[in-house]
């Protein structure tokens, strides 16, 4: 039996359910084609000048931000209740991955362990996610610099996370893109990098999670409830409800989700401080659970009237349930580092009217989605992504 490495976007206390969900997605999706699965799990030991480098590729990346909500989101003790709170979420979502992912990984220990190792594999996949954004390039991970020359390396529907490559990075970026045997990324934009930076040509392919299908999904969050989400699950039997979850910073998006609330007389339960403590946050939602583990994440956008969201794999999730949802951009395509792409991807694929990303009016999200018209679609997509796995594995 082929043996496959897997490099997925993980890191240890990370509690981000979309990045979770679309790591088993893959993991079993190539298991299922037969093939024996690792999940390469780099433990790196940086010198000082490594984390020099990396902080300096930040800067010049415009991704500082992204540093700065890192070491924020390590001051919880500030907010008492929050970092209680944020203890029960990464505690729900380590039992998953443990369950799920953990029991795949092969831990490899510094660069030279790391690159040695990948003589253990015949191929070495990595996806999904955004595994490629700028600040990524100096861990030499994701983009599979660590592969030695002989192995087969494979892009699965990997994402740069942004609409442009700083110039600095463009020769580098096509640089190990040139290496890969086979490339499909997530994004239409993604495709575009691809192309005019490398010689390469990509296919946009399915994230993993859109690789199961709906009943695939029901019959997985139906097998594994939580304690507490059956409690929940109980409660709001019969009962609609909004399903609110926010990553980012958007003040609109609370407003306007509150709104919905106002208009129609729903309750509303959401997931709150995600990535970090938001001080709004605390003004919305009639139930705040933390102990939600990445299927309960799933069960909640199944049984909601309404999701309303920044997330790209929350609204993967409610267009997989037929959800009436409203999507909402983190940042404003004016910013050149913006991550949006993904969204307008996503809804230019599968055929979904845009009335359903926020521009004015969150009642918009009452609109008709042409169902029928995206699952075909879906389905179109996910066939093609899978003969794309098939191929490129083989």
């Amino acid at each position: 039996m082929m043996k496959i490495g897997c490099v997925i976007a993980y890191s240890k206390g990370h509690n981000n359910y979309g990045t979770s969900l679309q790591g088993y997605a893959l993991v079993r999706k190539i298991q299922e084609l037969g093939y024996d699965v690792e999940i390469i799990e780099y433990v790196k030991q940086l010198s000082l000048i490594d984390k020099i480098k990396y902080v300096i590729n930040a800067i010049r990346a415009g991704e500082i931000k992204v540093l700065k909500r890192k070491a924020w989101g390590k001051r919880a003790y500030r907010h008492p209740q929050y970092a209680e709170g944020l203890t029960l979420r990464t505690q729900a979502v380590d039992a998953y991955k443990s369950k799920k992912l953990i029991p795949y990984f092969h831990r490899y220990t510094g660069f030279k362990a790391l690159s040695e190792g990948s003589l253990n594999y015949d191929t070495v996949v990595v996806g999904s996610d955004q595994v490629w954004t700028p600040l990524s390039l100096p861990n030499k991970f994701f983009n599979l610099l660590f592969v030695k020359d002989s192995v087969r390396k494979v892009s699965y529907a990997s994402s740069f996370g942004v609409s442009h490559i700083p110039d600095f990075q463009q020769k580098a970026t096509g640089h190990y893109l040139d290496r890969f045997h086979k490339i499909s990324v997530r994004e239409q934009r993604g495709k575009e990098i691809v192309e005019s930076l490398s010689h390469q040509q990509a296919l946009v392919v399915a994230d993993p999670t859109l690789l199961l299908t709906r009943e695939e999904w029901e019959k997985e969050i139906a097998e594994n409830i939580s304690e507490s989400t059956a409690q929940n699950v109980a409660r709001t039997k019969g009962t609609p409800y909004i399903f609110c979850y926010l990553i980012s910073p958007n003040k609109e998006a609370r407003i306007q989700t509150q709104r919905l609330k106002d208009e129609t007389g729903l309750p509303m339960i959401t997931i709150r401080h995600m990535e970090q403590y938001r001080e709004i946050d605390e003004t919305i939602g009639d139930e705040a659970p933390y102990a939600v583990d990445p299927n309960d994440f799933v069960r909640y956008i199944s049984k909601a009237q309404y999701v309303c969201t920044d997330s790209f794999h929350c609204t993967v999730f409610s267009t997989l349930f037929h959800r009436p949802f409203m999507t909402f951009y983190r940042t404003s395509h004016q910013v050149r580092s913006n991550r949006n792409s993904r969204i307008d991807s996503l809804f230019e694929i599968l055929g979904i009217n845009k009335s359903h990303i926020f521009k004015d009016n969150i009642l918009k999200i009452k609109e008709p989605i042409d169902w029928r018209m995206v699952d075909n679609n879906l389905e179109k997509l996910r066939l093609d992504s899978l003969k794309f796995l098939k191929t490129a594995l083989k």
